[in-house]
């Protein structure tokens, strides 16, 4: 990698790694500290910081740390020896520990993780930390923008579900998942041809076009902490069965008039808690509603689960299936990346998609039932094999 050092502004020294700026060109070491000052959460027994760099975001941590632990992680040699030019590298060396390996390093639940986006961009694709790098950082930008409404969404919620219900059992084998890609447009038909040999989940924003296909889903799940997501279920006259995230939007799950189970999230300190008192499940959520409802359908064991519109991709500019609730088009300007198809085309995906790729490629890898998918032009996972309308009925009529 292309490290160069060069002078500020202000006279301070700054860095750049592979043509793009670690530190601002003006106030390098004033800009790092708002950084941290802006993410430090003072309630963490420890502190884990990628990218050593020139030691600005690491002196302030420190700081702020007040004798914690901190762990400064490096990329390479020449970035430890530029930060060793650093006329305050001696004092600080005394206060935070430097490692390169991240073997030598455990997290735990108290450990805050702080990444700034200048070293995600700068390291590149090829660099094997950055997809690491990227969900971590995706996942944290997700939580902190929604953190308040979340926990309001749970406090609401669980007034709501004040009686803990246990979930339905099932007599079906298949399961399947039906989210709002544009693949749906074409695989609905299917999926009205076998909707009474299968269980049919529904995401929120697939619900709508279920029912206008004349398909009542088994249930709807939703996950979302934001108001806009009523419009799911508003209008549409669904009285079936709603699971919902303990902090889903509040208002919507009100809004329900059928039954309605809540779903325990793991790494939410509230939800382990409640999910512990009340004696139910945890899931991993994976970052989206089509992730929770794999975890889900793994739980409520059936054999085989078929992803009907999880594309994760889109061809042209239109990210879901007409008549979809999430529905949008893609701007120019968005990070777009280019991935392998199931039919060996290259089709468009976004880094949020990617990270809930990734996480269904490694669940389906620790999974002993049988995951599917019919999306033609859906992004390639290993594991999850793409089948056409008629793999699709012999599966559903072997059971």
């Amino acid at each position: 990698m292309n490290w160069e050092v060069a002078t500020a502004k202000n006279g301070e020294a700054t860095l750049t790694l592979n043509n793009y700026a670690i530190y601002s060109k003006y106030r390098p070491r004033e800009d790092a500290w708002k950084w941290i000052d802006s993410e430090f959460e003072e309630s963490m027994e420890q502190y884990f910081l990628i990218g050593l760099g020139l030691g600005y975001h690491a002196e302030r941590l420190a700081k702020l740390a007040k004798g914690k632990r901190v762990i400064v992680y490096f990329f390479e040699k020449i970035e430890y020896e530029l930060f060793l030019n650093n006329d305050k590298s001696d004092d600080l060396l005394l206060k935070i520990e430097i490692i390169h390996d991240l073997k030598d390093i455990i997290l735990n639940e108290k450990t805050q993780v702080l990444i700034s986006g200048s070293w995600i961009k700068a390291i590149g694709h090829d660099h094997p930390l950055f997809t690491y790098l990227e969900d971590i950082k995706i996942n944290q930008v997700t939580y902190k923008r929604s953190a308040d409404l979340m926990e309001n969404n749970f406090k609401s919620n669980m007034r709501i579900a004040s009686e803990i219900q246990n979930y339905p059992k099932y007599i079906k084998k298949i399961a399947c998942i039906v989210a709002s890609g544009p693949s749906l447009n074409k695989t609905v038909s299917w999926l009205k041809e076998i909707q009474d040999k299968v269980e049919i989940f529904a995401v929120g924003s697939a619900l709508k076009i279920l029912l206008l296909n004349g398909i009542t889903p088994t249930a709807a799940i939703i996950s979302d902490a934001k108001d806009d997501i009523i419009k799911q279920i508003e209008g549409s006259g669904y009285l079936g069965t709603l699971y919902f995230l303990s902090t889903a939007n509040a208002k919507t799950v009100i809004k329900h008039e059928g039954d309605s189970f809540i779903i325990f999230q793991q790494g939410y300190p509230l939800a382990e808690v409640a999910a512990e008192k009340h004696q139910m499940p945890l899931f991993e959520t994976g970052g989206s509603v089509s992730t929770v409802a794999i975890s889900l359908l793994e739980y409520l064991n059936f054999e085989e689960i078929i992803l009907f519109g999880q594309d994760l991709s889109f061809v042209g500019n239109q990210t879901h299936a007409k008549g979809s609730t999430s529905g949008r088009a893609v701007s120019d300007d968005l990070n777009i990346r280019e991935v392998l198809a199931n039919d060996g085309s290259l089709v468009y995906t976004t880094p949020n998609l990617q990270v809930y790729t990734r996480w269904i490629e490694n669940k389906a890898k620790r999974m002993s039932k049988k995951l599917y998918t019919t999306s033609e032009k859906g992004v390639f996972i290993p594991k999850v094999p793409y089948i056409n309308q008629k793999e699709l009925n012999s599966i559903v009529d072997s059971n």
